[in-house]
């Protein structure tokens, strides 16, 4: 059976409603069908925003490159361009898949950079835009996964960032951004919708150089990223819907290894990532709740070295790969590639 027929769409609505289970359909207030399928969109919207947001602020090494060279120059830029494919899942009242892929640009700036009695500080700004674009599907309780439509997320932000370098090599990062997040859902029916809304992100990380050898330092590291994400209200065919603007918060702790004296800067790492468990409720036009589990564990490794590494310039690259830890079932790849400059 399709969801997406129109002439079995009215029976399947009739039959849902005196159903005597407790499911996902049967919460659905009395209306227009149009939000059967189209449900599972809206539904992912904030998580998918929060995805968007953990790219873009990611780890230190992948957001702006290695902390060993390229700091303490007052009239410092640099420029990021990241890439990743998505699979990821969202469980509860219902479920909601996206498959597609992460991209963006950012830039960045030192107004401060400065040496310091452990080392030497720096403080900028910078602002980027990305995008989040996909096929999502979806599936009720006790029925069949059926192909929604796709959802796009697009971010424009700008923030704020300190870092703190000590003379062992560790480091302190702290960043604060402000977002404007645009999700444009388009059903595989034809029926298209935006909703709009601030994101606020802030992250803290810490990185210790551990001499394992002469030749070899581990770099245990630890970050939390704070995201908080008010979209509108969604007012479709006479449904409104609304999302649960709750903060979400994102755990990551990490391994780095690394030669000290390596020209390339050559690196490898392994992250254990964890969301915190929680809910992001769909808030029905009756009031009644759809309810999304937004809790997730993966796993990530990967590696990064410098390209290029002059008086004038550094260039850098790092690729990873991620997989769950969990029964969410979420997998993906990524490639982080850097330009820093010095005047």
């Amino acid at each position: 059976m399709s969801f997406g027929c129109p002439r079995l769409l009215p029976l399947l609505f009739a039959v849902m409603l005196f159903m005597p289970f407790q499911g996902a359909l049967a919460q659905i207030p009395n209306g227009p069908i149009s939000t059967r399928e189209e449900i599972a969109l809206y539904a992912q919207m904030k998580a998918l925003a929060q995805q968007l947001s953990v790219q873009e602020v990611t780890g230190y090494q992948q957001r702006r490159g290695e902390q060993r060279s390229g700091n303490g120059s007052t009239s410092t830029g640099g420029l990021r361009l990241f890439h990743s494919n998505q699979q990821l899942q969202w469980s509860g009242d219902l479920t909601s898949r996206f498959e597609g892929e992460i991209s963006g640009l950012q830039l960045n700036r030192h107004v401060y950079s400065g040496p310091s009695c452990r080392g030497s500080q720096e403080l900028g700004f910078f602002g980027g835009s990305s995008v989040a674009r996909g096929d999502v599907l979806g599936a009720f309780p006790e029925s069949g996964a059926f192909h929604a439509g796709r959802n796009t997320i697009t971010s424009f932000y700008g923030g704020l960032y300190f870092s703190d370098y000590r003379h062992d090599l560790s480091y302190i990062d702290a960043m604060a951004k402000v977002s404007y997040v645009a999700a444009d859902a388009d059903s595989a029916r034809g029926l298209g919708t935006r909703v709009t809304g601030p994101q606020l992100t802030l992250s803290a990380e810490r990185g210790i150089a551990l001499p394992l050898t002469e030749q070899i330092n581990l770099e245990p590291q630890l970050q939390i990223i704070a995201n908080y994400t008010n979209f509108a209200a969604l007012q479709t065919d006479d449904d409104f819907l609304n999302t649960d603007p709750t903060p979400e918060v994102a755990f990551r702790t990490g391994l780095r290894a690394y030669p000290v004296d390596s020209r390339q800067e050559i690196y490898a790492f392994a992250n254990y990532w964890y969301n915190l468990a929680g809910e992001d409720d769909l808030i029905l036009r009756n009031g009644s709740r759809l309810k999304l589990e937004r809790g997730a564990r993966w796993g990530e490794i990967g590696g990064g070295m410098t390209l290029l590494n002059s008086s004038i310039a550094s260039v850098f690259l790092n690729l990873s790969y991620r997989q769950s830890l969990d029964d969410q079932d979420w997998s993906g790849g990524g490639a982080n590639l850097g330009f820093r400059w010095y005047w």
